[in-house]
């Protein structure tokens, strides 16, 4: 079994839902660590990268090679496949974190967390171009940053197809179908473990 370190870049501000909000200053804010950092949870990552192969088994000539690949890395809900029974996948998908030198700085000095943050307001407009009612929306994101995290527990011969799937992440988080959470996923080095 191997370990596969990445790297999430991303190129727009960005934002994972922590479904919290504060008061009347934003009405969504970021998921932060317990030192007020953002990261992108591991759950999340695990989620579009399955969504990314499940998309590259529907173009693929070998559907069957990809099929074992998500059952065994992801796994299955009991709904998919006719399953009775969910199937566990056998990778682990690690928070996606600000490097760690970057987080030492951040935290002896964290007046500079805040300037991780942005405020951005929206509102809905109607056909005449004048802003509808209730609907002034301000959602804190997070500027664009790279993080780092792991895939461990991945069999060898699923490194390659899992590559193919960073390729396909180009979005990630709230906002992906507007412009935010433009990003670039990829591999940083494998190591055995």
């Amino acid at each position: 079994m191997s370990k596969i370190m990445y790297q999430i870049k991303f190129l727009t501000y960005w934002q994972a839902g922590s479904g919290l909000s504060s008061g009347i200053e934003n009405d969504a804010l970021p998921i932060k660590d317990i030192n007020g950092l953002p990261y992108y949870p591991g759950k999340s990552v695990k989620g579009v990268l399955k969504d990314a192969a499940e998309t590259l088994k529907l173009y693929n000539s070998n559907e069957d090679n990809w099929k074992a690949f998500i059952e065994e890395v992801f796994g299955l809900k009991a709904k998919e496949d006719s399953s009775p029974h969910s199937i566990e996948g056998s990778s682990f998908f690690s928070d996606a974190q600000l490097s760690t030198n970057v987080q030492q700085s951040l935290i002896e000095n964290n007046k500079k967390i805040a300037f991780l943050f942005k405020s951005i307001s929206s509102t809905a407009i109607d056909e005449n171009g004048i802003a509808k009612d209730h609907t002034l929306r301000r959602v804190e994101y997070v500027i664009p940053v790279t993080l780092y995290g792991t895939i461990s527990n991945i069999d060898e011969k699923y490194k390659e197809m899992m590559k193919n799937c960073f390729k396909m992440i180009k979005g990630v988080g709230t906002g992906r179908n507007r412009g935010f959470g433009r990003c670039v996923m990829s591999e940083m080095e494998v190591e055995n473990e």
